[in-house]
């Protein structure tokens, strides 16, 4: 994991895809030392939040049956039960199985903007940020491949963070395996660290930082 000391310079493309220069973001968004514990624990949290926790088992009072003594209690040379629906009998219940239940948690608002700004200035310094002046698409697919092609990243995982993605936009990308794309306001910093490369419109770049400095 990179460790920023300066002001990170991207790479910066037209809406074709052709690079056309680099561009310096500012430090305090882009620059800052990353912190591995902070990522770690929105790492975490997003993965427990994606939890379904529908998982069930059926406790002994969830059991039919077992009213009656499935066998003498003395005089079989077998260990005595009193009921077939205890937790050592095939078909009894489950002891201590899992119940359904909700794994999501929180981070602190701080810790979550701090997390954010950890995993932009990790991407920035290791080179897996790039700005892109908009993206433009009918709503075809191989548009979308075009710009990707252009750029050099097909075949990658890929996150696209627009000001507000379009249903055009969206429709055109959502066929593209690796490929993601989402509002920068919304971006987690899960998000950065799967992706091979964000790329982050003008627009996009403009409502993160007013997102990031309030």
């Amino acid at each position: 994991m990179s460790k920023a000391t300066h002001m990170p310079e991207v790479s910066q493309y037209d809406s074709a895809g052709k690079k056309t220069g680099t561009l310096e973001l500012p430090r305090e968004i882009f620059g800052a030392e990353a912190n591995r514990h902070l990522l770690y624990l929105a790492v975490r949290q997003h993965l427990d939040s994606r939890r379904q926790g529908t998982a069930s088992t059926q406790n002994a009072a969830d059991v039919r049956g077992g009213g009656k003594k499935p066998f003498p209690q003395k005089s079989t040379g077998r260990a005595r039960q009193g009921s077939r629906r205890s937790s050592i009998q095939v078909g009894g219940y489950v002891a201590h199985g899992p119940h359904p239940r909700d794994y999501s948690w929180n981070l602190p608002r701080k810790q979550r903007r701090a997390a954010l700004v950890s995993a932009l200035s990790d991407s920035a310094v290791s080179g897996k940020l790039s700005v892109i002046e908009s993206l433009k698409s009918g709503g075809k697919t191989k548009e979308m491949h075009a710009v990707l092609a252009a750029m050099g990243l097909e075949g990658k995982k890929v996150i696209f963070l627009d000001g507000a993605a379009s249903p055009e936009i969206l429709r055109a990308a959502r066929n593209i395996p690796g490929l993601h794309v989402k509002p920068a306001r919304q971006v987690h910093p899960y998000d950065l660290l799967w992706s091979d490369m964000a790329v982050i419109t003008e627009s996009g770049l403009k409502s993160l930082k007013e997102a990031l400095s309030r």
